[in-house]
């Protein structure tokens, strides 16, 4: 049965963000047709987040007494309508409205998935289970703006909007008909750590900043690196092709270095990815070529891989620890939200004022701030003795 769930739950989470990928690199194009300046696209990008923002760690924790595959199931549903309310949008106010809403539902779909993913891991393999399905994730957002620029250019803009709501309905009627119910949120009902002793562990508070942190610095990247590659002469097919370059390399790099945040250092890896991504950022306005900028995200999906597993097996390690798995994941995407949400209003504010290159610039600057924040994190709660109680699960 196991290995069952974890089958569907890949092709489920695959297909479903194949489909949110098609519309990635569309987007900020879509919302400039409708009058949209930096600050209102950073408005429209960090709506996403900030509804996820509210509604992950809820969903989360909801499935740790409920069950997963209900709020799944749901948040696909949701996932299919949404791509008919972006066609209706004539508005940045509505569109606004509209990708709030989408990233709403969002919060039922992947951090759901990584709890029941994070239920089947064994004991010292969390980085190696989550690596491999986190492929799932990176390369449908990957393959999806491959597949969406040619799609707008070939049929106009609608057509990926289309295309993301029936892939969405397919995944949710897999999950319906072939995912089971392990039923563990009935066994672990009287294990389950309180939220404000879950919120409280330092070494949560760690992997959260982590998850902010390089968030930030992806909510920077997508709705204004379009537009530098525009500039410098990039298609829409190229621009997608651009994006799928950093999330594919990433997506299938996630494998060996899951294998490998099981057996170094984890904290070691977050720390060079997160400095990785703070060097990415400094070096786009650098870039005067399309060639180039292919370049740097090749480079941008090496330091993204480097962490992201590691990151994942903390959260898995706490949720275990905590017998709460759907709320650790719900805090570890939360972060992702936090940081989606900074990052793009940020973005938009600074470009307004000081221009296109400061946005990276002085958004390097911030993620090294981050990880100044997150090292002081991790000396808490290696005082406290987190570290220690993790190592037996394969935190070194």
């Amino acid at each position: 049965m196991h290995r069952r769930a974890y089958v569907v739950l890949f092709i489920a989470v695959f297909v479903s963000t194949l489909g949110v990928g098609f519309i990635g690199p569309l987007l900020p194009l879509y919302a400039r047709d409708l009058g949209a300046d930096g600050l209102t696209l950073g408005m429209i990008f960090a709506g996403f987040s900030a509804a996820r923002f509210f509604v992950t760690p809820v969903f989360g924790r909801l499935s740790d007494r409920w069950g997963r595959r209900r709020f799944l199931a749901t948040g696909l549903a949701l996932y299919a309508l949404a791509s008919l309310a972006y066609l209706a949008a004539k508005t940045t106010g509505q569109l606004i409205v509209v990708r709030s809403l989408h990233g709403a539902t969002g919060g039922m779909v992947i951090p759901i998935a990584q709890a029941y993913i994070g239920d089947l891991s064994p004991e010292g393999r969390e980085g190696s289970y989550m690596g491999a399905f986190m492929v799932s994730l990176f390369t449908a957002f990957g393959i999806g703006p491959l597949l969406g620029g040619p799609l707008a250019d070939r049929f106009g803009m609608s057509a990926p909007f289309f295309a993301m709501g029936a892939l969405s309905a397919v995944a949710c009627v897999l999950t319906i008909v072939m995912l089971p119910e392990l039923g563990l949120h009935r066994e672990r009902a009287k294990k389950r750590a309180a939220i404000r002793t879950i919120i409280g562990e330092p070494l949560v508070v760690a992997f959260f900043i982590f998850r902010s942190i390089v968030a930030f610095g992806r909510g920077l990247i997508v709705p204004f690196l379009p537009f530098v590659a525009e500039a410098r002469g990039a298609s829409l097919s190229m621009i997608g092709l651009l994006l799928a370059t950093y999330i594919i390399l990433a997506g299938l790099l996630q494998i060996p270095f899951g294998r490998l945040a099981d057996r170094v250092s984890k904290p070691l890896l977050m720390s060079v990815s997160v400095l990785g991504s703070a060097g990415v950022l400094v070096a786009i306005p650098f870039c005067r070529t399309v060639q180039s900028l292919f370049l740097l995200q090749i480079a941008a999906g090496v330091v993204s891989a480097v962490g992201f597993p590691a990151g994942l097996a903390v959260a898995t390690r706490c949720g275990k620890h905590f017998h709460a798995m759907g709320t650790s994941m719900g805090l570890f995407n939360t972060g992702m939200s936090v940081g989606l949400i900074a990052g793009p209003l940020a973005g938009g504010f600074a470009e307004g004022i000081f221009g296109l290159d400061f946005v990276f610039q002085g958004g390097s600057l911030v993620v090294v701030a981050g990880f100044v924040v997150f090292l002081l994190a991790m000396r808490k709660a290696e005082r406290a003795g987190s570290l220690a109680w993790l190592v037996n699960g394969g935190l070194r």
